[in-house]
């Protein structure tokens, strides 16, 4: 490989860290004018499961699983109080 070519590819190398370092700097940043939702207080009832509460918090394009991780809870009792996000 020549000189020139080697110079090309450094500058080629140096071009996609630099573009590649702005994505990642961009892609973190918040939008401050969005306000976090405020989740919603559920007290557990008899015969109640994780995924039909789950299931009735969870919009209709979300995947219940990832309401069950939200909720942080491996089992329930009733009359516990789960903070679910509200839709």
């Amino acid at each position: 490989m020549s000189h020139r070519q080697q110079l090309l590819s450094l500058r080629l190398l140096i071009l996609l860290t630099m573009v590649g370092t702005v994505f990642l700097l961009l892609s973190g940043q918040v939008n401050a004018s969005t306000p976090e939702p405020t989740p919603v207080e559920y007290r557990v009832q008899g015969g109640d499961t994780l995924w039909a509460i789950a299931g009735t918090f969870a919009s209709p394009d979300e995947d219940v699983r990832n309401v069950i991780g939200v909720i942080k809870t491996s089992s329930l009792y009733e009359g516990q109080v789960l903070l679910l996000p509200s839709g």
